[in-house]
């Protein structure tokens, strides 16, 4: 009996001192509210393929001092081209950036040298470009609606068809060339793009667009459609002992436009065009050989140089 009430007396006290300690518990976290969800990724990528059928020239004309005369370069040509592409976009600060690259897979063509010759355009023609950009569009919204804003980028242009048989003396003999080397035609460009670009974006479609200047490039390449008959200048025959390079600087204008329908959330289908137009100033440098002696080498100024490549385009493009 003696043990028994000091055993009650402590349970009693217990339930007691229950409720005073439940009064400092804090109270539970309520569940969330209905129909909360995490918010939408700010990130965004785009990759994709793309088809552009091009048409292509380029025109050139270069001034020689005495003995030499004046040289012209007239190419024209249509390139399928496939292409490659890519974008990252930043949907937090409305910017992206956007890489490209494309190479000419069938080139087919005709082309003339004043006073060499003229003839087709080779099956080994090369022609490709890459290139990236980075764009802020501030204005408007890149989700949804529209955004209007600017593009600063670089793109490599590699406009190479093959024109005549790229030749170039190694040897004489009285005068008369024995032995050839390859001179392959070559040009490339590396240039700057300022621009602007725009989206807009509907339930189905979207528009996008861009115009791009190109304030400074870089041109440089190797005049290689001169023929084993060498040059006529003045009834006399220069023969190319070396490939004739040619340096310089230029600019221009890159323009695309394009209307995309989407057939799944995460799958775009666009056509639309794309052209290309530069302006350069270069300088030649003609080595060649006449009357049996080797002439020293000239630069030859440009008069007139243009390169300029458009056409129609279609992408398959994925997005998550």
């Amino acid at each position: 009996m003696k043990r028994t009430i000091p055993a009650a007396a402590a349970i009693l006290a217990i339930c007691a001192a229950v409720p005073a300690l439940a009064a400092d518990y804090p109270e539970l976290r309520p569940a969330y509210v209905e129909g909360w969800e995490a918010g939408e990724d700010d990130i965004r990528f785009e990759f994709g393929t793309a088809y552009w059928y091009s048409w292509g020239g380029r025109d050139a004309g270069f001034t020689g001092t005495a003995p030499l005369g004046n040289i012209a370069v007239t190419s024209r040509d249509q390139t399928h081209i496939g292409e490659l592409h890519g974008k990252i976009e930043d949907l937090s600060t409305q910017s992206y950036v956007a890489g490209r690259a494309g190479l000419g897979l069938h080139t087919t063509g005709t082309y003339a040298i004043t006073p060499a010759g003229s003839g087709a355009i080779g099956n080994s023609s090369r022609i490709g470009y890459a290139g990236a950009d980075f764009g802020w569009l501030p204005a408007g919204s890149m989700t949804e609606g529209y955004a209007f804003g600017g593009l600063v980028g670089y793109h490599y242009w590699k406009d190479a068809p093959t024109i005549g048989t790229g030749q170039y003396a190694t040897s004489f003999a009285a005068g008369v060339p024995t032995t050839m080397g390859e001179a392959r035609n070559e040009l490339d460009i590396h240039a700057l793009r300022l621009g602007v670009k725009g989206t807009a974006s509907f339930d189905m479609f979207d528009i996008q667009g861009e115009l791009a200047g190109v304030p400074y490039a870089h041109v440089s390449g190797v005049l290689g459609g001169s023929s084993p008959g060498g040059y006529n200048f003045g009834g006399t025959v220069y023969n190319e002992n070396a490939p004739t390079t040619f340096t310089g600087r230029g600019y221009g204008v890159m323009t695309e436009a394009m209307i995309g329908f989407h057939p799944t959330e995460n799958l775009t289908l666009r056509l639309g065009g794309r052209a290309w137009y530069l302006e350069s100033t270069l300088d030649a440098v003609f080595n060649g050989t006449a009357a049996g002696g080797a002439q020293p080498a000239q630069t030859m100024p440009s008069t007139y140089a243009s390169l300029f490549r458009y056409g129609l385009r279609a992408e398959l493009t994925g997005r998550f």
